[in-house]
């Protein structure tokens, strides 16, 4: 009774939330002993960004061939690092999302369970929203002439376009460079398909994104002369039957601008001029 006493006492003195001793992950041997003992402070609490760190443990009596693991039940706690007796590094990554997050992490020594310790990380910090009129639409469709996916560029406009749709009309523009998994159920009358698609930096044209490369925001004069441009640096765009909305933030902009665009719009066929597939 009083070593089954100094394990719960040892569990408490920890904060974290340990298994009976003596069942292994295989339930052999229930007298052994785990005889590891975490000592940084739990729970970890960490800010939004990405950061990493240690888990500090002490081993009472070290065994033979014994291994020290850790196993998380979240993928934004991960990397475990083992180089360092009595640490266990780690890295978390950003919370891309405005919800506090939780995940654990369960070490283990000589197979058995010794902690399991609680991460919490904050939520990123919603940003103010800007809301943006548009009240245009323009589009032009390339098929799959990168022999990877549907690719559709679509332009939202403060201002409408001239005889020839041409992009470049007085107004503020939102460029977005769309890769989609299907090609139009409609030659007749191309639209992006529905779906949500996020922002890719890395320009591979995987499908469920718009590119880096070529979407940007850009202002007109009446003249047709550029008078701003701005990149992207993250964004959603999603699309349903009625209704088209953009979520993005600038380079070294704190606002996020909210564009909305709710009816019809041109999607030109270019599938000759880029010598797509389909």
């Amino acid at each position: 009774m009083k070593k089954l006493f100094s394990l719960f006492a040892l569990c408490a003195l920890v904060f974290a939330a340990c298994e009976p001793v003596g069942n292994d992950v295989n339930g052999d041997n229930p007298h052994s002993p785990v005889g590891l003992t975490i000592t940084s402070n739990t729970p970890v609490q960490t800010g939004a960004g990405s950061t990493m760190g240690f888990i500090t443990y002490t081993i009472d009596t070290p065994i033979e061939g014994a291994t020290v693991e850790a196993e998380s039940n979240v993928e934004w706690v991960n990397s475990f690092n083992f180089s360092q007796m009595g640490k266990i590094g780690y890295k978390i990554d950003a919370n891309p999302t405005y919800d506090l997050r939780e995940g654990e992490v369960t070490i283990k020594y000589n197979n058995y369970v010794a902690a399991t310790i609680i991460f919490r990380q904050a939520a990123k910090i919603r940003p103010q929203e800007v809301k943006v009129e548009i009240n245009y639409a323009l589009g032009h469709y390339y098929g799959d002439y990168a022999n990877i996916n549907y690719n559709y560029y679509l332009v939202l406009s403060s201002s409408d376009y001239d005889a020839n749709g041409s992009f470049y009309a007085e107004g503020k523009k939102f460029f977005l460079d769309i890769y989609a998994e299907d090609r139009p159920a409609d030659y007749n009358n191309i639209r992006v398909p529905n779906g949500v698609y996020t922002f890719n930096p890395n320009n591979d044209g995987k499908a469920g994104t718009f590119l880096e490369s070529y979407s940007v925001y850009k202002e007109y004069d009446k003249n047709g002369y550029q008078v701003d441009e701005k990149s992207f640096v993250e964004g959603t765009l999603t699309v349903t039957d009625d209704m088209i909305k953009l979520e993005v933030m600038f380079d070294n902009e704190a606002d996020l601008y909210v564009v909305t665009y709710n009816g019809d719009y041109t999607m030109m066929d270019k599938r000759s001029e880029s010598g797509a597939i389909y």
